[in-house]
Protein backbone atom coordinates (compact mmCIF):
# COMPACT_ATOMS: atom_id res chain seq x y z
CA UNK A 1 0.00 0.00 0.00
CA UNK A 2 2.82 2.40 0.89
CA UNK A 3 4.43 1.81 -2.53
CA UNK A 4 1.21 2.94 -4.21
CA UNK A 5 1.19 6.10 -2.11
CA UNK A 6 4.84 6.72 -3.02
CA UNK A 7 4.05 6.33 -6.71
CA UNK A 8 1.13 8.75 -6.40
CA UNK A 9 3.39 11.27 -4.64
CA UNK A 10 5.95 10.96 -7.45
CA UNK A 11 3.19 11.55 -9.99
CA UNK A 12 2.61 14.84 -8.20
CA UNK A 13 6.26 15.79 -8.66
CA UNK A 14 5.96 14.86 -12.34
CA UNK A 15 2.91 17.13 -12.73
CA UNK A 16 4.82 19.94 -10.97
CA UNK A 17 7.77 19.51 -13.33
CA UNK A 18 5.48 19.67 -16.37
CA UNK A 19 4.02 22.95 -15.06
CA UNK A 20 7.40 24.66 -14.68
CA UNK A 21 8.63 23.29 -18.00
CA UNK A 22 5.59 24.62 -19.86
CA UNK A 23 5.79 28.04 -18.18
CA UNK A 24 9.48 28.28 -18.95
CA UNK A 25 9.20 27.28 -22.60
CA UNK A 26 6.35 29.57 -23.63
CA UNK A 27 7.76 32.54 -21.65
CA UNK A 28 11.23 32.05 -23.16
CA UNK A 29 9.66 31.98 -26.62
CA UNK A 30 7.96 35.30 -25.85
CA UNK A 31 11.17 36.84 -24.52
CA UNK A 32 13.24 35.85 -27.55
CA UNK A 33 10.61 36.76 -30.15
CA UNK A 34 9.73 33.20 -31.10
CA UNK A 35 6.02 33.44 -30.43
CA UNK A 36 4.76 32.19 -27.10
CA UNK A 37 3.47 34.38 -24.28
CA UNK A 38 4.23 35.32 -20.69
CA UNK A 39 2.60 32.42 -18.91
CA UNK A 40 1.18 31.95 -15.47
CA UNK A 41 -0.54 28.79 -14.28
CA UNK A 42 -4.06 30.11 -14.98
CA UNK A 43 -3.14 31.37 -18.44
CA UNK A 44 -1.75 27.96 -19.35
CA UNK A 45 -4.94 26.30 -18.14
CA UNK A 46 -7.15 28.50 -20.30
CA UNK A 47 -4.97 28.03 -23.39
CA UNK A 48 -4.77 24.28 -22.90
CA UNK A 49 -8.53 23.96 -22.35
CA UNK A 50 -9.12 25.33 -25.87
CA UNK A 51 -6.92 22.69 -27.52
CA UNK A 52 -8.00 19.28 -28.77
CA UNK A 53 -7.89 16.86 -25.83
CA UNK A 54 -6.82 19.84 -23.70
CA UNK A 55 -9.52 19.33 -21.09
CA UNK A 56 -8.63 15.67 -20.71
CA UNK A 57 -4.98 16.64 -20.24
CA UNK A 58 -6.01 19.22 -17.62
CA UNK A 59 -7.91 16.59 -15.65
CA UNK A 60 -4.98 14.17 -15.84
CA UNK A 61 -2.56 16.92 -14.76
CA UNK A 62 -4.84 17.92 -11.88
CA UNK A 63 -4.97 14.29 -10.72
CA UNK A 64 -1.18 14.31 -10.54
CA UNK A 65 -1.11 17.58 -8.59
CA UNK A 66 -3.52 16.10 -6.07
CA UNK A 67 -0.87 13.46 -5.47
CA UNK A 68 1.55 16.24 -4.58
CA UNK A 69 -1.03 17.73 -2.20
CA UNK A 70 -1.57 14.33 -0.58
CA UNK A 71 2.16 13.78 -0.08
CA UNK A 72 2.81 17.23 1.41
CA UNK A 73 -0.12 17.07 3.82
CA UNK A 74 0.90 13.53 4.81
CA UNK A 75 4.45 14.79 5.53
CA UNK A 76 3.07 17.62 7.62
CA UNK A 77 1.25 15.36 10.06
CA UNK A 78 3.31 12.15 9.95
CA UNK A 79 6.72 13.89 9.98
CA UNK A 80 8.38 10.96 8.21
CA UNK A 81 11.43 13.11 7.53
CA UNK A 82 11.93 13.73 11.24
CA UNK A 83 11.70 17.52 11.50
CA UNK A 84 10.27 17.18 15.00
CA UNK A 85 8.28 19.63 17.10
CA UNK A 86 10.80 22.43 17.53
CA UNK A 87 9.81 25.86 16.26
CA UNK A 88 11.97 25.42 13.17
CA UNK A 89 10.66 21.89 12.61
CA UNK A 90 7.04 22.93 12.93
CA UNK A 91 7.74 25.84 10.58
CA UNK A 92 9.14 23.45 8.01
CA UNK A 93 6.14 21.16 8.30
CA UNK A 94 3.70 24.07 7.96
CA UNK A 95 5.64 25.09 4.86
CA UNK A 96 5.12 21.60 3.42
CA UNK A 97 1.39 21.90 4.03
CA UNK A 98 1.17 25.38 2.51
CA UNK A 99 3.10 24.25 -0.57
CA UNK A 100 0.78 21.28 -0.97
CA UNK A 101 -2.29 23.48 -0.63
CA UNK A 102 -1.00 25.83 -3.33
CA UNK A 103 -0.71 22.99 -5.83
CA UNK A 104 -3.97 21.52 -4.57
CA UNK A 105 -5.62 24.85 -5.41
CA UNK A 106 -4.09 24.69 -8.89
CA UNK A 107 -5.50 21.19 -9.29
CA UNK A 108 -8.95 22.43 -8.25
CA UNK A 109 -8.75 25.32 -10.72
CA UNK A 110 -7.59 23.01 -13.52
CA UNK A 111 -10.64 20.80 -12.98
CA UNK A 112 -12.86 23.87 -12.83
CA UNK A 113 -11.43 25.26 -16.08
CA UNK A 114 -11.85 21.86 -17.74
CA UNK A 115 -15.57 21.80 -16.97
CA UNK A 116 -16.42 25.53 -16.84
CA UNK A 117 -14.97 27.97 -19.35
CA UNK A 118 -15.15 30.87 -16.86
CA UNK A 119 -13.47 28.88 -14.10
CA UNK A 120 -11.24 31.71 -12.83
CA UNK A 121 -13.36 34.78 -13.60
CA UNK A 122 -14.32 35.12 -9.93
CA UNK A 123 -10.81 36.44 -9.23
CA UNK A 124 -11.49 39.57 -11.27
CA UNK A 125 -15.12 39.87 -10.18
CA UNK A 126 -15.80 43.46 -9.06
CA UNK A 127 -17.49 42.41 -5.80
CA UNK A 128 -14.53 40.19 -4.96
CA UNK A 129 -12.13 43.05 -5.69
CA UNK A 130 -14.18 45.42 -3.50
CA UNK A 131 -13.96 42.90 -0.68
CA UNK A 132 -10.18 42.78 -1.06
CA UNK A 133 -9.97 46.53 -0.51
CA UNK A 134 -11.61 46.47 2.90
CA UNK A 135 -9.29 47.23 5.83
CA UNK A 136 -9.26 43.66 7.14
CA UNK A 137 -8.61 42.22 3.70
CA UNK A 138 -5.78 44.71 3.12
CA UNK A 139 -4.08 43.54 6.30
CA UNK A 140 -4.55 39.92 5.24
CA UNK A 141 -3.14 40.59 1.76
CA UNK A 142 -0.09 42.35 3.21
CA UNK A 143 0.34 39.45 5.64
CA UNK A 144 0.32 36.97 2.75
CA UNK A 145 2.78 39.19 0.88
CA UNK A 146 5.14 39.23 3.85
CA UNK A 147 4.83 35.46 4.08
CA UNK A 148 5.79 35.24 0.40
CA UNK A 149 8.82 37.44 1.05
CA UNK A 150 9.79 35.02 3.81
CA UNK A 151 9.41 32.20 1.30
CA UNK A 152 11.64 34.18 -1.07
CA UNK A 153 14.42 34.29 1.50
CA UNK A 154 13.97 30.57 2.08
CA UNK A 155 14.28 29.86 -1.65
CA UNK A 156 17.57 31.79 -1.75
CA UNK A 157 18.79 29.97 1.36
CA UNK A 158 18.00 26.60 -0.23
CA UNK A 159 19.78 27.66 -3.41
CA UNK A 160 22.93 29.00 -1.73
CA UNK A 161 23.27 26.29 0.94
CA UNK A 162 22.49 23.38 -1.38
CA UNK A 163 20.44 21.85 1.43
CA UNK A 164 18.08 20.38 -1.16
CA UNK A 165 20.65 17.61 -1.70
CA UNK A 166 19.48 16.09 1.58
CA UNK A 167 16.01 15.53 0.17
CA UNK A 168 17.17 13.37 -2.73
CA UNK A 169 19.05 10.08 -2.88
CA UNK A 170 22.13 11.95 -4.02
CA UNK A 171 24.52 8.99 -3.76
CA UNK A 172 22.38 6.97 -6.17
CA UNK A 173 22.76 9.57 -8.92
CA UNK A 174 25.59 8.68 -11.33
CA UNK A 175 28.71 10.61 -10.29
CA UNK A 176 29.07 12.20 -13.73
CA UNK A 177 25.69 13.88 -13.33
CA UNK A 178 25.78 14.89 -9.66
CA UNK A 179 27.29 18.34 -10.23
CA UNK A 180 24.70 19.06 -12.92
CA UNK A 181 21.88 18.06 -10.59
CA UNK A 182 23.21 20.44 -7.94
CA UNK A 183 23.58 23.22 -10.51
CA UNK A 184 20.00 22.73 -11.71
CA UNK A 185 18.76 22.86 -8.12
CA UNK A 186 20.70 26.02 -7.25
CA UNK A 187 19.60 27.86 -10.39
CA UNK A 188 16.01 26.68 -10.09
CA UNK A 189 15.52 27.70 -6.46
CA UNK A 190 17.21 31.07 -7.06
CA UNK A 191 14.92 31.82 -10.02
CA UNK A 192 11.90 30.77 -7.97
CA UNK A 193 13.04 33.17 -5.26
CA UNK A 194 13.27 36.09 -7.68
CA UNK A 195 9.81 35.39 -9.13
CA UNK A 196 8.09 34.85 -5.77
CA UNK A 197 9.70 38.01 -4.38
CA UNK A 198 8.45 40.18 -7.22
CA UNK A 199 4.99 38.60 -7.03
CA UNK A 200 4.93 39.32 -3.28
CA UNK A 201 5.65 43.01 -3.83
CA UNK A 202 3.00 43.20 -6.55
CA UNK A 203 0.52 41.48 -4.24
CA UNK A 204 1.11 43.96 -1.41
CA UNK A 205 0.74 46.78 -3.94
CA UNK A 206 -2.78 45.57 -4.80
CA UNK A 207 -3.86 46.11 -1.18
CA UNK A 208 -3.56 49.89 -1.49
CA UNK A 209 -4.05 50.57 -5.19
CA UNK A 210 -6.75 49.97 -7.78
CA UNK A 211 -4.84 46.98 -9.17
CA UNK A 212 -6.73 43.71 -8.90
CA UNK A 213 -5.22 40.67 -7.24
CA UNK A 214 -4.84 38.84 -10.55
CA UNK A 215 -1.95 41.23 -11.30
CA UNK A 216 0.11 39.55 -8.56
CA UNK A 217 1.15 36.27 -10.18
CA UNK A 218 3.96 34.78 -12.25
CA UNK A 219 2.63 36.35 -15.43
CA UNK A 220 2.62 39.82 -13.85
CA UNK A 221 6.07 39.22 -12.36
CA UNK A 222 7.35 38.29 -15.83
CA UNK A 223 5.84 41.46 -17.29
CA UNK A 224 7.51 43.54 -14.58
CA UNK A 225 10.88 41.90 -15.27
CA UNK A 226 10.56 42.57 -18.99
CA UNK A 227 9.59 46.20 -18.38
CA UNK A 228 12.27 46.87 -15.77
CA UNK A 229 15.17 44.76 -17.02
CA UNK A 230 14.42 43.90 -20.63
CA UNK A 231 13.52 40.82 -22.63
CA UNK A 232 16.93 39.19 -22.25
CA UNK A 233 16.63 39.03 -18.45
CA UNK A 234 13.08 37.72 -18.79
CA UNK A 235 14.41 35.05 -21.12
CA UNK A 236 17.09 34.06 -18.59
CA UNK A 237 14.46 33.76 -15.85
CA UNK A 238 12.31 31.62 -18.16
CA UNK A 239 15.28 29.38 -18.91
CA UNK A 240 15.77 29.15 -15.15
CA UNK A 241 12.23 27.77 -14.89
CA UNK A 242 13.09 25.16 -17.51
CA UNK A 243 16.24 24.24 -15.57
CA UNK A 244 14.19 23.94 -12.38
CA UNK A 245 11.77 21.61 -14.16
CA UNK A 246 14.76 19.39 -15.02
CA UNK A 247 15.62 19.25 -11.32
CA UNK A 248 12.05 18.31 -10.40
CA UNK A 249 12.10 15.57 -13.05
CA UNK A 250 15.21 14.25 -11.27
CA UNK A 251 13.24 14.39 -8.01
CA UNK A 252 10.59 12.14 -9.57
CA UNK A 253 13.20 9.38 -9.61
CA UNK A 254 15.47 10.24 -6.69
CA UNK A 255 13.36 12.18 -4.14
CA UNK A 256 13.35 10.60 -0.69
CA UNK A 257 9.70 9.63 -0.23
CA UNK A 258 8.59 7.18 2.44
CA UNK A 259 4.88 7.18 3.13
CA UNK A 260 4.90 3.87 5.01
CA UNK A 261 2.68 3.88 8.07
CA UNK A 262 3.96 3.11 11.57
CA UNK A 263 7.50 4.01 10.59
CA UNK A 264 10.00 3.57 13.40
CA UNK A 265 12.14 6.64 13.93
Amino acid sequence: MSSKRNIYARSGLFAKAILFLAIGIVTAMEAFGLGGFKAGSFTLMNVLAKQEYGKAILILWATGLLGYLYWRVYETFEDNEGYGTSIIGIGQRIGFCFGGLVYGFLAFKAIQVAFFSDGIDWITNSKFQDLLHTRLAQIAVVGVGLGMLGATLNEFYISISGIFKKTIEYDKIPVAYQKWVVACGRIGYAVRGVTVGIAALLLMDTAYTNQDISSANKEAAFSFMQYAFGSFILGMIAIGFIIYSFYVFIEVRYRRIDMAQNKTR
